[in-house]
């Protein structure tokens, strides 16, 4: 049986569908599907023979809007702030990376500011000294997030090659990129100021302690993520409450070194160094009991080192478990010139009292005051934290009741302060951070991503070179 040719009924068809395209290549229009992050937009046909209209200033070359000068458009009902209107770049004032998008605004360090004359007088010898900073933080810099770009553009400026301390066992191993860590598991006991200690083992300056039970061993491998962290010249480990025994180590694979512990309860320094430059270090721990570990130090001397210290889950407050005595032990070895405290979510609450956590935190202050007589200390405030308002987001009522009492805190302490709120965009700046493109923030309204990260470390990193420069 003949079949009908279709041909025709085809080209109908087709003819039909182009028009339909065509009329909706004149109409603009974009719609956001948010549960999955999807975004449709129109095609235009007819845009490979359409004239191009007159080129625009590119993006990258738009001034920063002072910040007496800009809009908050939250106050104009917009809850969730367009990205577009927030890509702005600053422009490339200090070396650092700007790539990523603009958001938030420059904001300089307040507070003690004359306090910070330990640091930046350390800064002007880093070329023949090491100088060193500590970085406690909560959750927000796990991974060594923020930790790791601000490393970085400080040794780009005042020289320093490595990653600098490093935990024996670490929560965040699976998601740090900076260095790759790993360790024996099921023979180390373990204590932190955020977990629990019942045995009171005396607690390093990192906040944690760790004790082999046993042929033990822990590893950590350079990586390229970081151009000043491809290799290391000396690595050094922290351990007190020492039985006289030994621990076995070796560089890149190769033959195994001992080295004896120094016995007694007092802090000591293992210095194990590689015939040159060394990528990766594994170290055995035979003996169960043999000491409390802390960590070790990764270096190339001399030069700037950040050292990452999270506390996941904590308020800050919990520092106060590190003994008085463990600190100026550990000042003994690394005369901290910064200590930057960064903590602030774990502290919210329904009530909005926050005068047990300033009275907390000033002990804090002091106790590191008293260790580090000659250390400048700068508190970094919580950052914007949005919750669901209506259809939107809007900043958590929390938050600015916390920042004002970590204002109060550092205004007591004599210390210090560096507003991440103010520099996001002040309230309701969260949204246009999860928002952006590429997004800077999770859909969580809390957490940065390791870009936005990296963009908190910029306008950090800002603030204080202008701060330095500004006390030259």
């Amino acid at each position: 049986m003949q079949q009908d040719n279709k041909i025709k009924e085809s080209l109908v068809i087709v003819s039909i569908t182009l028009g339909v395209l065509l009329i909706l290549s004149f109409i603009k229009f974009e719609y956001l599907f948010e549960n999955i992050n999807f975004t449709v937009r129109n095609i235009d046909l007819l845009s490979d023979i359409k004239t191009e209209p007159a080129e625009e200033q590119p993006v990258n070359e738009i001034k920063v809007i002072p910040s007496e000068q800009k809009i908050n458009l939250a106050s104009f009902g917009f809850m969730e702030i367009p990205s577009g209107i927030l890509n702005i770049l600053q422009p490339k004032e200090s070396g650092l990376d700007y790539s990523l998008p603009y958001q938030g605004t420059k904001t300089p360090i307040t507070g003690n500011t004359k306090q910070l004359s330990y640091f930046f007088d350390a800064l002007k010898n880093s070329k023949t000294k090491t100088v060193r900073i500590a970085h406690y933080g909560d959750s927000m810099i796990e991974g060594d997030l923020i930790s790791s770009d601000i490393r970085e553009a400080l040794q780009n400026k005042f020289g320093g090659n490595g990653v600098g301390w490093l935990g024996i066992v670490s929560q965040d191993i699976t998601f740090r990129l900076t260095t790759k860590h790993s360790y024996s598991t099921g023979n180390w006991e373990t204590a932190s100021v955020y977990t629990s200690n019942p045995k009171s083992l005396p607690i390093g300056i990192s906040g944690e302690a760790s004790v082999p039970k046993g042929n033990a061993w822990v590893k950590y491998e350079t990586t390229t993520v970081k151009r000043y962290l491809k290799d290391f010249s000396v690595a050094k480990l922290y351990y007190s409450n020492a039985k006289a025994s030994q621990i076995k180590y070796s560089f890149d694979g190769g033959a195994s070194q001992t080295a004896q512990l120094v016995p007694g309860s007092g802090l000591q320094e293992l210095i194990m160094k590689p015939s040159g430059k060394a990528k990766s270090i594994k170290i055995d721990f035979p003996t169960a009991d043999q000491a409390v570990f802390y960590g070790v130090s990764l270096e190339n001397n001399p030069g700037l080192y950040v050292d990452n210290l999270p506390l996941r889950g904590n308020s800050g407050v919990d520092l106060q478990q590190i003994k008085p005595e463990m600190m100026k032990d550990f000042a003994k070895f690394m005369d901290y010139k910064l200590i930057i405290l960064e903590f602030g979510l774990n502290v919210l609450g329904a009530r909005m009292d926050y005068s047990w956590y300033e009275r907390e935190m000033l002990k804090v202050i002091q106790n590191i005051k008293t260790a580090f007589p000659k250390t400048s200390i700068l508190m970094i405030s919580v950052h914007d934290k949005a919750t669901k308002k209506g259809s939107g987001f809007a900043t958590d009522p929390a938050i600015v009741k916390l920042l004002d009492t970590q204002k109060g805190i550092a205004n007591k302490a004599g210390v210090a302060f560096w507003s991440m709120f103010d520099a996001m965009g002040g309230e309701n700046s969260m949204p246009g951070w999860v928002n952006s493109n590429p997004p800077l923030a999770f859909k969580d309204y809390i957490h940065f991503n390791d870009q936005g990260a990296k963009k908190i470390a910029q306008l950090f990193s800002d603030a204080l070179m202008d701060e330095f420069n500004k006390q030259k």
